[in-house]
């Protein structure tokens, strides 16, 4: 008698007690389905053999180098876990795969500056304000700036017409 035991990273996820919990997926799909981005990239943006919100779980820990990318290729919306039949915690483990793939160095240098960049100006209220201000007053005068081939979201949507006015600008303006 044979017995042949696959381990495929089983091990290594069971001794990640963060990620011990997505070992319970039944494969239903149900993630996906209700998956945004999922709904609008497919499966084959994933470039492996289990996609969705559950592969951007299981695909790191076989190898989180070549598959770094899979858990930021989420809203963090919450959608997953809401649906999934076993309770995954599937938001909340993607957000933490972001953290270790983060600190294991895998995170391009363009994102990394880019993540420290929107830090510091959501931390720095006047900043915000006025970026937003400079970036409504762009859209409205240089409207080419933002509606442009090089703009990879405008090739597949129309961009609304830029406000007026901020909602806090708005909000002050109109409470009662």
């Amino acid at each position: 008698m044979h017995i042949v035991i696959v381990d495929n990273g089983r091990g290594r996820q069971l001794g990640r007690a963060d990620f011990r919990n997505s070992l319970k997926c039944i494969r239903c799909a149900a993630c996906f389905n209700t998956c945004p981005v999922y709904r609008r990239s497919g499966g084959h943006s994933y470039h492996t053999s289990t996609a969705g919100p559950i592969g951007s779980i299981l695909n790191p820990n076989i190898d989180m180098k070549a598959n770094a990318d899979l858990p930021f290729a989420s809203t963090l919306c919450g959608s997953c876990s809401n649906v999934c039949p076993v309770k995954i915690n599937i938001h909340e483990q993607l957000w933490k795969w972001r953290q270790v793939i983060v600190q294991e160095g895998y995170v391009d240098t363009g994102k990394k500056i880019g993540m420290k960049g929107m830090a510091y100006l959501f931390s720095n209220p006047k900043i915000y304000r006025f970026t937003g201000k400079m970036g409504r007053w762009v859209m409205r005068i240089f409207p080419f700036m933002t509606n442009n081939k090089l703009n990879i979201w405008y090739k597949q949507r129309e961009m609304p017409t830029p406000p007026k006015e901020s909602f806090r600008d708005w909000y002050k303006k109109n409470k009662k």
